[in-house]
């Protein structure tokens, strides 16, 4: 049987029967098409995963029997914040839905100067909605137990208060590389990239004003959405658990 892994947005019992939540049992009748006896994991958040089996349906929503609660550390020992830059639909739900694969801590949206989408574009309520289900999937594929953060988008110009540990910022014209870092920065790194025309030379220069290294990723210059999912892949092989 296929390993389904799946969140619910409540308080879960250790052991006994469980009647899934009516967003997930769709989801897990619907679309994955379970069937009786099918075994699941379950979590919500708390770090652990949930032992189901999926005995019957009630009223349209699925029947669980719980039987354990397990320990499951998923978050990587590099807490890793990224700057993610705002880009045109299809390819910010990649950038977002690999970084949360990736094992981000927190990812805060920014809207930059040469970005085409505007700040106000992305703070609908239906976009926010769509985003969070996107974290929440990501984080079922990636058999995560902890969900990480997703902050609400803000101007770059507004997010540096939000700077946690040390601070990376991609630039092509940057001198040095991931690999020329020579000790740890420490648990925990706030990566910044820029949008599609790339960050503003005030941009730049505000985030070296608030203590960002710049790096480059070699002598190719990557697509917004690559670079940030780049950066955070060769950030976890150097210092997290890759």
């Amino acid at each position: 049987m296929p390993r389904i892994h799946l969140y619910a947005d409540s308080n879960l019992p250790e052991s006994g029967p469980f009647l899934l939540p009516a967003g997930p049992s769709h989801h897990l009748l619907k679309v994955l098409r379970a069937r009786n006896a099918q075994p699941l994991t379950l979590f919500n958040g708390d770090g652990a995963v949930y032992h189901a089996t999926l005995v019957g349906v009630s009223s349209g929503v699925a029947l669980l029997e719980l039987a354990g609660r397990r320990l499951q550390v998923s978050l990587s020992p590099l807490a890793i914040q990224v700057f993610l830059p705002l880009t045109r639909g299809e390819r910010w739900d990649w950038s977002l839905q690999k970084a949360v694969e990736l094992g981000v801590r927190r990812i805060q949206p920014v809207a930059c100067r040469h970005g085409v989408v505007q700040l106000s574009e992305a703070r609908g309520e239906k976009r926010l909605a769509r985003w969070r289900d996107i974290v929440i999937a990501a984080c079922e594929q990636s058999g995560a137990t902890t969900i990480p953060e997703l902050a609400p988008p803000l101007a770059l110009a507004a997010a540096w208060d939000a700077v946690r540990g040390t601070p990376l910022v991609l630039d092509p014209e940057g001198s040095a590389r991931f690999v020329s870092i020579e000790s740890h920065p420490g648990p925990e790194i706030t990566l910044l990239s820029g949008p599609e025309g790339g960050l503003a030379a005030e941009e730049v220069a505000a985030a070296r004003a608030h203590g960002f290294r710049l790096l480059r990723m070699g002598p190719r210059i990557l697509r917004a959405e690559t670079a940030a999912i780049a950066a955070i892949a060769v950030a976890q092989a150097l210092w997290g658990d890759l």
